[in-house]
């Protein structure tokens, strides 16, 4: 399911000690203590021999629980418990005008993260800490992350030697100092309460023996968070998350692989949607994906208008456009500077129009739900320690900002606070419309159908589901056994779920469609947006990657919009060949 974290060395200790453990603070003095500690002995004696002394050292210590159950056709698969600590070392070596970031060192970037940095990004430490034992831990880690920030502090300065610098942004902000303690108590985790809903859930598929496998997840991931760094900012916070996701398989007669998925995410336990909604989701699941195996393929490549519905909106939102929010600074190389263009199209953007006039976004970390559906992207401090609040990106469809940290670049130079598992990062992304343009769904379907008839196209399409990233890679890769191919290329998405609309009403359920060419100046084609809103709350992959940062590779973002009808959308038809499916009916028929 969830792989928020890449290599964990796991500790197993009992379960309710540990979640006490989250929940008590009477060592958390001791933890800070040793925190503090360590930092002012680093900042006052490591120092390599002609090589300047660090001048700003964070600590991040993060102890979490990981509940997480398994089913398949009402068995149980997995029922496990886990819980471990991971510690972060940042050291920065020079000043804040000229450091050790900031850039792009040729051998870390071919042959990935060296021994050393295993040592202090992403360390595993023991679950149960005292002051000496995390002062020791400290040490190690502080020591390889001093050695390999000198090491490319060396590198960075001998570059720039033969170079005209033009850039002179400085690596990193200055910050006032905060000091701040939010701890929520963690809910607890009904162990059997979740066992039995997942059996319960997974054995309704038992009754559809033309689908090859499926399975049923369930996932609480509670932690604690402890934060110094060496200008005097402190936090301790807490938070969790809650995530159940329902995913089938199967293949069509002429061995096309098809899916279709649920995923119900919150912060607690709490937030799941009830017994008998799940079950009516799970049926649903099962009941489309049946209905798809026994229709016929998108024969040619459709190009026209499309509708976007429920949480293709928000999906096509979170996957193409909403992740060119996020700052990115061209890091310094050998050759001048090395930009990865990925989600880079709003780097020097902001003043241009990037969205009809209608259309405006807003990030809104600080707002806890909307239509009576929790977010899955709120906070209350930044992983820098400051406290978010919310920002306007686009205005009447021009860009105003992106969402940035204390990394500045050349148009973004402060930070709003959006630094979020090792970077910055969407939060909760809300778009919203003129009254004008924001219709109801018939007449968005009804406007689709109008352009469909000036340009003879016998239907319209649109489009329900899309292939989440964390589902492919963390599920159905494994449930279908290699048999699954996702849509592959650049700007193209997997549709999981559309249909056909004719001018009679009548829908027509599709399959193998893919979309081709979506990107960011699409969403200029918006012509409307529905009056409904849905929230979508999905795992989104770290816009900066997790090799860069150490930080997480998974974070919980959520997108508010109505569905969107686009004038022109390219939908390929799969021309792959398949592996064919089993030769045998199923047992359960």
């Amino acid at each position: 399911m969830n792989k928020i974290f890449l290599i964990i060395v796991i500790f197993l200790v009992n379960a309710t000690f540990s979640l006490s453990l989250i929940n008590d603070t009477k060592n958390d003095d001791e933890i800070m203590n040793a925190l503090r500690d360590e930092i002012s002995r680093s900042l006052k004696k490591l120092k390599l021999e002609s090589i300047r002394a660090p001048y700003y050292i964070e600590y991040s210590l993060r102890v979490r629980n990981l509940y997480n159950i398994k089913s398949d056709y009402g068995l149980l698969t997995e029922s496990n418990y886990m819980a471990f600590a991971q510690l972060n070392v940042g050291v920065r070596v020079g000043d804040y005008k000229f450091d050790n970031t900031n850039f792009f060192d040729v051998g870390l970037s071919f042959f990935g993260s060296s021994d050393d940095e295993e040592n202090f990004r992403n360390r595993q430490i023991p679950v149960e800490l005292d002051y000496s034992t995390l002062r020791r831990e400290l040490w190690l880690a502080t020591d390889a992350a001093y050695k390999q920030a000198a090491e490319l502090y060396s590198k960075k300065e001998a570059i720039l030697k033969s170079l005209m610098r033009r850039d002179t942004i400085p690596d990193f902000l200055e910050t006032a100092p905060t000091k701040n303690k939010i701890i929520k108590n963690i809910p607890a985790f009904e162990t059997k309460k979740f066992e039995d809903l997942a059996k319960k859930l997974s054995q309704s598929f038992r009754n559809y023996p033309d689908i090859i496998n499926a399975t049923v997840g369930i996932e609480y991931l509670p932690e604690k968070a402890y934060y110094v760094n060496s200008e005097g900012t402190e936090y301790i916070t807490t938070d969790y998350y809650t995530g159940l996701e329902i995913v089938a398989f199967t293949q069509a007669t002429d061995g096309m692989p098809l899916t279709n998925f649920f995923t119900a995410l919150g912060k607690t336990p709490n937030d799941l949607p009830s017994a008998d909604s799940l079950m009516k989701a799970a049926k649903s699941v099962a009941d489309v994906l049946s209905k798809m195996t026994k229709s016929v393929p998108l024969d040619e490549p459709y190009a026209g208008p499309v509708v976007f519905a429920d949480a293709a909106a928000g999906e096509l939102i979170g996957q193409a456009f909403a992740p060119n929010f996020v700052t990115q600074r061209a890091p310094l190389a050998e050759g001048g500077t090395a930009f990865n263009d990925r989600f880079g199209a709003f780097q020097n953007k902001i003043g241009g129009r990037v969205l009809p006039e209608f259309l405006s976004v807003t990030a809104d970390p600080v707002s806890e739900s909307m239509y009576n559906t929790r977010f899955l992207g709120s906070f209350e401090l930044d992983g820098d320690g400051l406290k978010p609040s919310k920002v306007s990106l686009v205005e009447n469809g021009y860009l105003k900002n992106l969402l940035s940290e204390r990394i500045p670049t050349r148009r973004v130079k402060q930070s709003n606070a959006h630094k979020r598992g090792g970077s910055a990062m969407l939060s909760n992304i809300i778009f919203t419309s003129d009254k004008e343009h924001s219709v109801s769904s018939d007449s968005l379907i009804n406007r689709m159908m109008e352009l469909c008839k000036a340009r003879e196209l016998p239907y319209g399409i649109v489009v329900t589901k899309l292939l989440n990233q964390n589902i492919l890679f963390t599920t159905l890769f494994r449930i279908a056994y290699g048999a699954y191919q996702p849509a592959t290329g650049n700007n193209v998405i997997t549709i999981v779920e559309a249909y056909k609309v004719f001018p009679d009403g009548k829908r027509e359920i599709i399959r193998g469609g893919e979309l081709s060419g979506v990107n960011v100046q699409s969403f200029k084609d918006v012509l409307l947006m529905g009056n409904s809103n849905y929230v979508h709350n999905f795992l989104s992959p770290s816009v900066i990657s997790p090799f860069i940062t150490g930080g997480d590779q998974y974070l919980g973002v959520s997108i508010v919009s109505g569905d969107l009808l686009f004038e022109d959308v390219e939908i390929r038809n799969s021309e792959r060949d398949y592996k064919k499916p089993p030769i045998l009916d199923s047992p359960l028929k």
